[in-house]
């Protein structure tokens, strides 16, 4: 077992798996501000799963027993399988079994990359007031341009995302890097961050015409919306009992 640690640590990870680089987590511990645990021994990983408690597990496939007997797939800790390929029925198939996702190998730190961005979205979304100190911060204080802000991407965003998701199912690639632009802008004016990288990301992707990473990269922007969308009553709230 070995442990690549940051200074800030705050999101643990469990990677069990056979055949894996461990250079290939320096990385992204010192990008994503977490710590990862490597093992390669079923035994290990069963003591790991039972005593301590992770943010994110990836784990082998062949490992599934030693999940479930340790009862966190698909509870508190997301749990993504690495798998060698993957047809539509075994995708179905993994998924049904209780993970939350899949990596197919050869496991690169692109694709680490996505994957530890997208989970740790979900698991660590943005609190509501840090949200409203961003917004507050580009209008120069002013609360009710503020409010007026937040209620315009209340009502926008969703549809911005559904309209992009609705053009790269249909292939429509130049219409969706507009849009994407577009929230875009509206992101990095607003000082979200969280929003502004992702959707930069998938706007890359799209110039770039990188057209296998684009799925990952919508996955993690539409996460980014959610989890400011999930904030609306709080944030709402907060601003008109200070107006």
């Amino acid at each position: 077992m070995s442990l690549t640690s940051h200074q800030q640590e705050h999101f643990l990870i469990l990677v069990a798996e056979n055949d894996i680089d461990s250079s290939l987590f320096e990385l992204q511990s010192d990008q994503h501000c977490c710590s990862v645990v490597l093992t390669k021994a079923q035994n290990e990983t069963s003591t790991l799963l039972n005593t301590l408690s992770f943010d994110l597990i990836l784990l082998d496939f062949g490992f599934i027993n030693l999940v479930k007997a340790a009862d966190c797939i698909n509870k508190q800790t997301p749990v993504i399988a690495i798998i060698d390929s993957a047809s539509n029925s075994q995708k179905q198939t993994i998924i049904a079994t209780g993970f939350d996702d899949y990596l197919i190998k050869p496991v690169t730190k692109f694709k680490l990359k996505d994957i530890i961005d997208l989970w740790q979205i979900k698991n660590t979304p943005t609190p509501a007031f840090d949200y409203i100190l961003a917004i507050l911060n580009a209008t120069q204080n002013n609360r009710y341009l503020t409010l007026t802000i937040f209620n315009k991407l209340f009502a926008e965003l969703p549809q911005q995302i559904t309209a992009i998701k609705d053009t790269l199912v249909h292939q429509r690639y130049p219409l969706a890097e507009e849009i994407t632009h577009k929230l875009h802008g509206s992101a990095s004016f607003c000082g979200l961050t969280a929003i502004q990288k992702s959707a930069s990301s998938l706007e890359n992707c799209l110039i770039n015409k990188d057209y296998s990473a684009i799925n990952r990269h919508f996955l993690l922007l539409q996460q980014s919306i959610l989890n400011l969308i999930n904030q609306q009553k709080t944030i709402l709230a907060l601003l008109n009992n200070t107006i």
